[in-house]
């Protein structure tokens, strides 16, 4: 109980210190960022209403990349995202569960042979509409956009366009079934 007191109390002082501090990190009403999070660069982030991230989060991104959490999401420990000087936008009402991975910039198949594969990226914002789940351990590649209404699996890769209002599921993540039927 004293120790769930002494967390919270640190987490709130965390939150007030960023949103004081750095005029480019935008904290809203209640929302919350634990203090265990590790965040290189706290400009251009926006944590609307309600949001939280949880112990551990790690954020990277440069001065130039962007970052908005939407109102009533929220991002479970251990996630993990690489935004460099791209954007990633999460919309409201977001649950992105443990361990999942976001990469706006990733390594990629290089287009001639004489590149080195760790010579070679694809470098592209991600978008996550509203009301979306992602189940835990998800890796999101760069370029993705998830619509409206969407559930991505636990232990799914996640490339390119998620079509509103269905269940993903995979390696890659494929269209399994409506949501709301």
């Amino acid at each position: 109980m004293v120790l769930n007191i002494f967390t919270k109390l640190l987490n709130l002082i965390y939150s007030r210190y960023l949103k004081f501090y750095y005029r480019s990190f935008t904290i809203d009403l209640n929302a919350r960022v634990d203090y265990r999070c590790e965040i290189l660069y706290k400009s251009n982030i926006t944590l609307n209403r309600d949001c939280i991230l949880y112990k551990c989060v790690t954020i990277y991104k440069h001065k130039e990349g962007c970052f908005t959490l939407g109102a009533s999401s929220h991002i479970a420990p251990y996630g993990y995202l690489l935004i460099e000087k791209q954007n990633l936008h999460i919309g409201d009402n977001v649950a992105i569960g443990p361990f999942c991975s976001i990469f706006c910039s990733s390594n990629d198949i290089p287009a001639d042979k004489d590149i080195l594969f760790k010579d070679s990226y694809k470098k592209a914002d991600v978008n996550i509409g509203s009301n979306v789940f992602i189940g835990a351990q998800c890796v999101i590649l760069p370029g993705t956009r998830i619509g409206d209404n969407v559930v991505v699996a636990a232990h799914s890769t996640v490339k390119g366009e998620l079509e509103e209002g269905y269940l993903y599921a995979g390696n890659p993540a494929v269209k399994i079934k409506k949501v709301y039927t």
